[in-house]
């Protein structure tokens, strides 16, 4: 069902969502793996929360997760989640810093390649701020942007998912980060 509303959502808002299909379970896991121990995450771009369960599996008991997603259709889908632990915020990730104060890692789907300069600049500034960055896109043209505003970064190819999948794994050294 949830496949079904987020392809429906994509044909509605293309832009919003970079993709007719959601992420699935293998590029899920090994996005929500790099989070680590860490207890304030934020997600940006949730969609209908393959990632977020996926990070809610992983995430300690004392930790939260916040869930951005700018679609209210969408928001919906977390809500249904029901963890005490995670809160969804339905605004753009952009206005991040009036909900949560400093996170330790931010987790994004966003499709930053469709972004113009400045909102893909803005959300990277945001990521940069939290040290620990884990960014998903279908493409390699990224890169060169993430490694401007951070000084490791990684990629992960995910094969299995449709379509096939990057992860980046992004980090600021001089950022005290929970292992």
């Amino acid at each position: 069902m949830n496949s079904l509303r987020f392809a429906r959502q994509f044909l509605l808002h293309p832009k919003q969502l970079g993709t007719v299909v959601e992420s699935g379970r293998t590029l899920a896991g090994k996005m929500a793996e790099e989070v680590g121990h860490c207890v304030q995450v934020v997600e940006f771009g949730a969609g209908t929360g393959p990632v977020t369960r996926e990070i809610l599996k992983r995430l300690p008991e004392d930790a939260s997760l916040t869930s951005f997603e700018i679609n209210r259709n969408l928001c919906r889908c977390l809500e249904g989640i029901g963890d005490p632990r995670l809160r969804v915020v339905n605004d753009d990730a952009a206005n991040c810093e009036r909900y949560v104060d400093q996170p330790d890692c931010i987790v994004s789907g966003l499709p930053l390649t469709l972004f113009d300069h400045e909102a893909r600049e803005t959300i990277l500034a945001i990521a940069r701020r939290a040290g620990r960055f884990v960014q998903l896109q279908y493409t390699t043209a990224i890169g060169r942007d993430l490694r401007r505003h951070f000084s490791e970064v990684r990629v992960k190819f995910v094969p299995r998912n449709i379509p096939p999948a990057f992860v980046y794994v992004c980090r600021c050294p001089s950022k005290v980060h929970v292992s």
